[in-house]
């Protein structure tokens, strides 16, 4: 069916004419993400509500997928002989429910999937009306900055550690900027103060939980990549408020000729209560982001990749390891679990796994216990790790 874009009620935003670059990075990381959630969120054995805010019509006008036909692509290829699942959708735009509501029609019509709610505030309070015995999966990615109320958005948070809830949010800083002031990249701090008491402050209080950010901005020390940093810690410690694991995701524009470290199109904010959900999103993000980070290194003569993206030497990771153990007797996926939501997109879990192994059969800083069935100067998950010796142990 074909669709008119514009700008009307009726009809399907521009945005959607056809899928950005930075756009396919965003919904890859969804997909990805999506495939190791549905997988493993099962073994709670209680039902999966997956919740797109901002689902728009499902489809670009070039024919790639949207997030709502990701989100249901990934429940129907995953197994569910444990758990029953279903998504929510919702658009303000009604061009956009039309359409997805069509592009969607076959889940709809089997219970994977409802009608397309009018706005983001129904579908979510539907959603907590369904989800005390539900595993909670919520994707908000708005069209704009005001559209993220920070109230709307605390009774999500708020559900408390005992019931499963994951937050993937879409922050756009450049749409910050605007709505803030119209500021530009360059712009001093006195310029961004004086266009910040011009513009809507009441609604980005709303959106952004507080008037905090406003100092930030105004703040003369900093550039604006500090600020950008600054501001999206500060939203991300009001979500830390209620979940343990809070990252932010920077999805880059890539630009050709000598790198440049520009603002992020957008960040993605994910928040968990589980540190092996960290773990996934680590990889995958890693994943998403070395492309951009490689344009810093790559035919060059040093490695320019900024400060604020070098990660930690390993030697200092390893040094943690140990201290992590400790005078404990610790499997290699605790370790996991206690050292890559510290480096969050430093490394991936095989670095994890060989920085270990350098520990044991290199470095003698780690041992195994010798009682664990296992291949000569090899591990697996099942071998506690000690920082001493084994009694009766024969090396590594």
């Amino acid at each position: 069916m074909d669709y008119k874009h514009g700008m009307k009620n009726d009809e399907i935003d521009e945005f959607f004419r056809d899928k950005k670059p930075w756009s396919r990075v965003k919904d890859t990381i969804l997909d990805k993400y999506l495939d190791a959630y549905l997988k493993t969120i099962q073994d709670r054995r209680r039902p999966i509500l997956l919740v797109d805010g901002f689902a728009g019509p499902g489809r670009f006008g070039d024919g790639s997928e949207g997030s709502p036909l990701i989100v249901l692509r990934r429940m129907a290829g995953t197994p569910k002989h444990k758990v029953d699942m279903s998504a929510l959708f919702a658009d303000s735009r009604q061009g956009h429910r039309d359409a997805l509501a069509s592009n969607i029609d076959a889940y709809i019509k089997i219970g994977a999937a409802a009608a397309p709610l009018s706005d983001c505030a129904s579908a979510i309070a539907r959603a907590l009306e369904l989800g005390s015995s539900r595993s909670l999966f919520f994707y908000l990615d708005p069209y704009g900055i005001a559209d993220l109320d920070f109230e709307m958005l605390r009774s999500v948070f708020a559900r408390g550690p005992a019931q499963s809830t994951e937050v993937l949010i879409n922050f756009s800083f450049p749409t910050f900027m605007r709505m803030s002031g119209n500021w530009n990249y360059d712009a001093s701090a006195a310029t961004v103060a004086d266009k910040v008491k011009a513009e809507k402050i009441e609604t980005l209080n709303r959106a952004m939980g507080g008037e905090y950010w406003r100092p930030i901005v105004e703040d003369p020390s900093l550039n604006t990549t500090a600020r950008e940093d600054a501001v999206v810690d500060a939203y991300m410690a009001r979500i830390r408020q209620y979940f343990p694991f809070v990252y932010s995701v920077p999805v880059k524009e890539e630009k050709q000729g000598v790198p440049v470290d520009k603002l992020a199109k957008y960040h993605l904010i994910f928040a968990s209560g589980n540190a092996r959900a960290v773990r996934y999103m680590n990889d995958i993000a890693y994943a998403a982001l070395t492309p951009y980070f490689d344009t810093f290194s790559e035919g060059l003569l040093f490695d320019m990749r900024p400060d604020r993206y070098v990660p930690s030497p390993p030697a200092a990771i390893k040094d943690e390891i140990v201290q992590i153990v400790g005078s404990q007797r610790m499997l290699r996926d605790a370790i996991y679990d206690a050292i890559v939501p510290q480096h969050f997109m430093q490394y991936k879990k095989s670095d994890y796994r060989a920085m270990i192994d350098e520990l044991v059969f290199q470095d003698s800083r780690l041992f195994p216990d010798p009682s664990t069935p296992r291949k000569p100067g090899m591990m697996n998950d099942k071998t506690p790790l000690s920082t001493t010796p084994w009694p009766g142990g024969k090396g590594p």
